[in-house]
């Protein structure tokens, strides 16, 4: 498939510089594997995607994508919600969280418009994730629009789409934290709610640049604004990562090309699975703008 074949919206050329795009080609002896970081919101002015990409994942036998419960949207995220993700012993988040923390909850759902009975019964980890949701939308970015979302419903015709792991895995993950933990994860999409749509513009400015300095920065700066900061990353950003590393390992040694598109975070930094593969023996490269 040529990048000819694909929809309009994901092929017509944009205006921009030369920086690369948020794209990696690790090659090995058994595969080449394209790892495409995205972001977990999408808006409009992300699409249409830069021609390198889009030509990167024409000429891939195979679209991957990982599971992410922050591009889920509310509706994907209810039967999660009512299987992990609330109290069953009618105690309330409330209950579960200091006062101080539950005053910035009912703060901010006040500001996003969300029923308190919505959020009592979630877990603070579930309450993180519905935070995060509505903040992101009251500022112009969607889970519809993510680039996931977007690229299985335009390439699922033409080629194979598999999943890296699974929505379950990581909730089971999340609720597998201790009440500390997740209020934790409760303070930090607070953090995000409080600065207003200042977050998501500037984490979708350094990804639409190529600039994973700053992503680096905004991910690394979400773990460091609560305590037990590095066992929460450690968790769910460097255990996650490696897992994922052995799995994409795998499928390259099949011969086929992938193109894998996973969680900006997971692509940053000396945890991210560029650095992850290399040291796996993979030769790691970022294509440029053409």
């Amino acid at each position: 498939m040529t990048s000819a074949q694909l929809p309009p919206g994901l092929t017509e050329r944009v205006p921009h510089d030369d920086k690369p795009p948020f794209l990696w080609k690790a090659t090995s002896a058994g595969g080449t594997v394209y790892l495409m970081g995205a972001l977990p919101y999408g808006a409009n002015a992300v699409y249409p995607l830069s021609d390198t990409i889009t030509e990167a994942l024409s000429g891939a036998d195979v679209l991957v994508v990982g599971a992410d419960l922050r591009a889920l949207t509310q509706a994907e995220l209810l039967p999660i919600a009512a299987n992990l993700g609330t109290y069953s012993d009618n105690s309330k988040l409330r209950d579960h969280v200091k006062s101080a923390t539950w005053e910035r909850v009912d703060k901010a759902i006040n500001a996003l418009g969300i029923a308190e009975d919505a959020i009592l019964a979630q877990k603070p980890w579930m309450a993180a994730l519905s935070l995060m949701n509505r903040a992101a939308k009251q500022a112009g970015y969607t889970q519809e629009l993510s680039i996931d979302k977007r690229l299985v419903k335009d390439t699922q015709m033409q080629k194979p789409v598999l999943q890296l792991d699974s929505v379950e895995e990581q909730a089971k993950l999340l609720e597998g934290l201790t009440d500390n933990e997740q209020e934790q994860l409760l303070l930090q999409s607070l953090t995000v709610v409080e600065r207003g749509d200042d977050y998501f513009k500037t984490l979708a400015d350094a990804w639409m640049k190529g600039d994973t300095s700053t992503v680096e920065q905004i991910t690394r700066r979400r773990f460091e604004t609560v305590p037990e900061s590095d066992k929460i990353f450690k968790l769910l950003l460097v255990d996650r990562g490696g897992a994922m590393a052995e799995k994409i390992a795998e499928l390259a040694a099949d011969g086929r090309t992938y193109f894998i598109v996973l969680e900006v975070g997971y692509l940053v930094g000396e945890h991210g699975l560029p650095n992850l593969l290399r040291s796996r023996g993979f030769e790691i490269s970022r294509p440029r703008f053409e």
